[in-house]
């Protein structure tokens, strides 16, 4: 046994009753919302007197409670490196050896060289010890010597030798030891699993490190939650609920808890096309030229656990310009980076049979399940020289088949898509104005010739941006246009979990529903779903190395967030 801790987390008591809450700035704003100004004063004042005319929503009388949870780690791999040997070896061309130069805490340390390419690193195969569904830890340190003043250090895992997921993330100083630590799960289906460490691009050199005191634990947390409100039935008769899952997340303890909280679910990667298509079989056949080969194994597990749950599926994403690789766009599907570009006619051909494969597959192995479409995602980005605010840098479906790329999906989806099956355009920072005209232009065109059934607003906000008098605003402008509104990847950026900041949190999220609640029930727009863009804080997109971030209703135990209360709209959290 490694370690036990127990009792109360203090990052999710609330405070006491003669506590003073004080509402202090962050400085620092995470990346999704970067283009938005902050026109929110820090106790969010500018919101109440913009929105004095908006009738406000009685609130449901729900008490905030806190729960409990005792943790458990078990140690399974351990080594400081002070013997003679190390169960560690070179991947790819690396070569790795016990030193007595450096240590971070004793005497040696690992010494990583050797590298052709910033995969090459250190590893270590731990497929007996990792098992499918369990929960680990890992803590340790890494240290480089030259090259730039900050380098990224990453720990990944290995499966099956074929899928590298995220295991933890460090942005070290040259010449410091600096920790590393992360958790992952093990997705299911893991026959084989090895441990890695790499290094981020450092100006084109592959640079030279030690990795020490490298510890791995199993985690069992025993969870209290106590008697919870279903979000689901809280909302039932406005919207569905749902929330954002990977393969990797969706063992047993958070299938309970997404089955009692949310009523849809959407895969977070698995049906994006990095995922679906098939390079392997596309490039064994000329047939596949024009019909590139899918493959649904990395989404069936998420797709059986929806079916077996009756939880019906958003599908995301059809088309987009990234997490798209550029061998789907090259001559003979090549992995050269400088490998031409097909033809226009042969782009929307490919185009044309991926979408029709994507939903035939989903349409005759799981029927009704997947209600809807994110057609296409993120396609207007103003500012890059289309008149019409098309995104043109990075976006190689604008480069091959011009701005009528949007339209053409949507064509595709709406040919082969059932007839109960909505399709969505999905976009984020939809509360800018200048983005809102661009995108209410482009839905409009859709709309008069019937390709589209409704607009996704991401919604990734953070702290303090934007503005929530934007955000009710913008769902009204969207609401006019008579599609059905879905907010489709919520969170909120925090990187102080404090008790005053995570009650701040939650303040802004009671806001923010009252607001959807008042809009949707003034019939001002038709919002039919809200989906959070992950279950607990732990798994978020916005963790960035050494800077966790805390945006969700539950924390890395999947006890409830003060968050949690705020949306649910208890007495016990203000609005201001």
């Amino acid at each position: 046994m490694w370690m036990i801790l127990g009792g109360c987390k203090n990052d999710t008591k609330p405070p006491k009753k003669d506590d003073k809450i004080t509402d202090t700035v962050l400085d620092e704003q995470d990346d999704s919302s970067n283009n938005n100004q902050n026109d929110e004063n820090s106790n969010g004042q500018e919101e109440a007197g913009n929105d004095a005319n908006i009738p406000v929503a009685e609130p449901v009388e729900y008490a905030m409670h806190t729960g409990s949870v005792e943790v458990k780690e078990d140690l399974i791999y351990n080594d400081d490196f002070e013997g003679d040997s190390t169960l560690f070896t070179g991947r790819g061309a690396a070569k790795v050896e016990i030193v007595s130069s450096k240590a971070q805490a004793a005497s040696n340390s690992l010494y990583v060289s050797g590298r052709t390419a910033l995969w090459n690193g250190a590893t270590v195969d731990l497929s007996e010890e990792l098992m499918a569904g369990e929960k680990y830890v890992i803590n340790g340190w890494v240290l480089y010597e030259e090259g730039p003043n900050q380098l990224q250090i990453d720990c990944k895992l290995e499966k099956n030798n074929s899928e590298y997921l995220s295991f933890a993330s460090a942005l070290a100083n040259r010449g410091e030891w600096t920790e590393i630590s992360g958790s992952i799960i093990i997705p299911a289906g893991t026959s084989s699993a090895s441990v890695y460490f790499e290094t981020g691009a450092a100006n084109g050199e592959l640079l030279d490190f030690y990795i020490d005191s490298i510890l791995i634990g199993q985690e069992t947390a025993i969870v209290d939650r106590g008697e919870l409100p279903s979000l689901k039935e809280v909302y039932k008769d406005l919207f569905s609920m749902g929330v954002a899952v990977t393969a990797s997340e969706i063992p047993p303890d958070r299938q309970e808890l997404i089955k009692q909280q949310f009523n849809r679910l959407t895969p977070g990667n698995e049906l994006k096309p990095d995922s679906v298509l098939d390079h392997a079989t596309s490039i064994s056949d000329p047939k596949y030229d024009d019909n590139p080969a899918i493959s649904f194994k990395r989404v069936e597990s998420i797709l059986e656990f929806a079916k077996e749950s009756n939880i019906p599926v958003r599908g995301h994403t059809l088309v987009w310009h990234s997490q798209t690789p550029r061998w789907f766009f090259a001559e003979g599907y090549s992995l050269d980076a400088n490998a031409p570009l097909v033809s226009k006619e042969l782009m929307l051909k490919r185009m044309e049979n991926y979408i029709r494969q994507v939903l035939e597959y989903a349409q005759t192995n799981y029927p009704g399940l997947i209600y809807a479409w994110d057609v296409v995602n993120e396609a207007i980005n103003p500012g890059e020289g289309d008149e019409n605010g098309f995104r043109v840098k990075e976006s190689l479906w604008y480069e091959v088949i011009g701005p009528d790329f949007v339209e053409k999906a949507f064509e595709y989806a709406r040919k082969y898509a059932d007839p109960d099956v909505k399709l969505f355009y999905n976009d984020y920072n939809t509360e800018e104005k200048g983005k809102m005209l661009h995108i209410i232009k482009l839905v409009k065109g859709l709309k008069e010739k019937g390709l589209i059934d409704g607009i996704g607003l991401q919604t990734h906000l953070t702290i303090d941006n934007p503005s929530l008098v934007d955000v009710n605003t913008s769902l009204m402008e969207y609401g006019e246009l008579g599609l059905e509104i879905q907010i489709t990847e919520l969170d909120m950026g925090l990187t102080d979990n404090s008790e005053e900041e995570l009650i701040r949190q939650a303040k802004r999220y009671k806001r923010l529903f009252m607001f959807i609640k008042n809009i949707h029930e003034s019939g001002a727009a038709n919002i039919t779903n809200v989906t959070f863009w992950g279950l607990s804080d732990d798994i978020s997109w916005l963790n960035k190395p050494s800077q966790p971030s805390y945006p969700l209703l539950f924390d890395n135990y999947l006890l409830q967030k003060p968050a949690f209360w705020g949306v649910i709209q208890s007495p016990d959290i203000p609005l201001y």
